[in-house]
């Protein structure tokens, strides 16, 4: 391993731990400053929504980009006091169905030629980077804190085949459980 690749390698992984230990200072503030709030209104958007609900949330939060993330469910979740299982198998559902479907609707707009062309060097990148990698590549790509979202819509555009997909969403269950188990011990330490 060269120079170059050993220094962006200690990068991302310091990028990692730091969006981590922010995801913690984070719920730990807000578990602090908020957490009756939170607690109510957990129990109220479980009952009111159900699993449904989060798992719909999750859904449009990988989907589209919205601004409130599957972590926001994950932290509903726990502070409506439901069981773990259920909270984590609805944000991943909804998480994965959500990235399918940006990676197919931006794997469909980049038919485009003008998104095509856009693309092109972008694209070869990623496909000289797969060829001499694999597809660990892309699974790194995953540990940076880039949002699922734009991960998908971005392979999707780039007309990567659905294999690039398949990698994005087997890394997303450790992601979602590493999410979930940080902000369990920032609630409840």
């Amino acid at each position: 391993m060269d120079r170059a690749t050993k220094y962006e390698t200690l990068l991302a992984v310091l990028r990692v731990a730091a969006s981590f230990a922010l995801l913690v200072l984070l719920v730990t503030f807000v578990g602090w400053a908020l957490r009756d709030e939170l607690t109510r209104f957990g129990g109220w958007f479980v009952t009111r929504f159900g699993f449904v609900g989060i798992a719909a949330g999750a859904f449009v939060a990988d989907c589209v980009h919205f601004p409130i993330p599957p972590q926001f469910y994950l932290l509903t979740g726990i502070a409506g006091g439901r069981p773990v299982t259920i909270v984590l198998l609805a944000v991943l559902a909804g998480s994965e169905l959500g990235g399918l479907t940006a990676f197919a609707l931006a794997r469909a707009l980049g038919r485009s030629p003008s998104v095509a062309r856009r693309l092109a060097s972008t694209r070869d990148l990623i496909t000289r980077a797969i060829e001499r990698q694999g597809y660990a590549g892309l699974a790194a790509a995953t540990l940076l804190p880039i949002s699922f979202s734009i991960l998908c819509m971005a392979t999707g555009a780039m007309r990567l085949p659905y294999k690039a997909f398949g990698v994005l969403a087997v890394m997303r269950v450790p992601r979602i459980l590493l999410s979930y188990a940080v902000i369990v011990v920032a609630w409840h330490g």
